[in-house]
């Protein structure tokens, strides 16, 4: 993880909240999804070593499937990846022992043989902070592999068979999905806002770097959806807007004046995402985009960044949580799905 990385989907914890403290004259809040855990995953006791042990005689890894009610991410994730039907549910069968786990549950889970927590305080030790978040087990009940918000089908397999063959003892996941990727799945589009500029160091107010490479398969939906959201087009008027080619070795300067190349810098950032978006403010990284975001949280991460909320909040939840009510409460309403 990016020391200065700020995750952005920590504030999905309070969705659900959200939905249900609404004042009758307030704006509404609508777009939250609910969802249930498919039938096949396994009807787990909640006792990690026994489920890792019994995933080995397998030769299965456990995978947690980190959820929250109404998280629409989460619905797109199981509906896209998971349920009955779907491209890679056999395969995710086959291979591993799934169990869900609700970040807010109370259900009691044994970590080991000393430990016995809540599925809540399970949630916090393994410090997950958004929604949906995925971890791979090894046979020695160790997270080799986690996973942040939503990922297509086909960059999804991608994971599961660096789980499923073990390569994590080999290499990094950013490695090998490099190494095997589909890299001419996408073309890259122009746009009009997106400026060439290969010395990022020039630039101070608020920068977004946005990285695309052939194998992307989320890129299409940032350009037809996202960035044609007028309230989005809107909040990205106030950056500098730099597109770059993540597989490129075409040289550039990094906001902090180091020389480079983009496939460079992208590999040296832990990029496994496309598009993945840095967001900068006085040559400094505030924010990242490493995961699928709807059109609201896209452009209110981007007004974090760009009116320097940084510094008035601990993170973009605490800044969410104000903004959501500030809007809210003079009838603006706030849609947080994909419409």
């Amino acid at each position: 993880m990016q020391k200065n990385s700020l995750k952005i989907f920590n504030f999905l914890f309070i969705i659900s909240l959200l939905c249900t403290t609404l004042d009758a004259s307030q704006g509404k809040f609508t777009g939250g999804s609910a969802h249930d855990m498919p039938e096949w995953f396994k009807e787990s006791f909640m006792d990690m070593s026994e489920d890792v042990e019994e995933a080995k005689e397998e030769n299965k890894h456990v995978m947690l499937f980190m959820t929250l009610k109404f998280c629409p991410y989460c619905t797109k994730m199981l509906n896209s990846n998971f349920v009955e039907g779907s491209k890679l549910q056999p395969y995710i069968e086959e291979n591993f022992d799934v169990i869900g786990i609700d970040i807010k549950g109370s259900k009691e889970i044994a970590v080991n043989e000393d430990l016995t927590l809540t599925e809540k305080e399970y949630s916090k030790h393994l410090n997950v902070q958004y929604t949906p978040t995925i971890l791979f087990f090894n046979q020695a009940n160790e997270v080799v592999v986690r996973i942040n918000g939503y990922r297509s089908s086909e960059n999804f397999k991608y994971i599961l068979d660096f789980v499923k063959n073990k390569e994590y003892q080999n290499m990094e996941l950013t490695q090998y999905i490099e190494k095997v990727k589909n890299k001419t799945f996408y073309t890259l589009k122009k746009n009009k806002m997106f400026k060439s500029i290969n010395d990022l160091s020039k630039i101070d107010g608020p920068l977004a770097v946005i990285f695309e490479d052939g194998s992307c398969t989320q890129c299409d939906y940032l350009h037809n959806n996202t960035l044609k959201n007028k309230d989005v087009l809107d909040e990205m008027k106030r950056f500098t807007v730099v597109r770059l080619d993540a597989s490129s070795e075409n040289k550039i300067i990094t906001p902090t004046g180091e020389m480079t190349t983009s496939k460079k810098w992208a590999e040296n950032l832990v990029l496994d995402y496309r598009p993945g978006i840095l967001l900068f403010n006085n040559k400094k990284e505030q924010a990242r985009i490493d995961a699928l975001l709807y059109s609201f949280h896209f452009k209110e991460l981007f007004r974090f960044v760009s009116k320097k909320e940084y510094k008035t909040y601990k993170s973009f939840l605490d800044y969410l949580r104000v903004r959501q009510q500030e809007l809210l409460s003079i009838g603006i309403n706030i849609d947080i799905s994909d419409k």
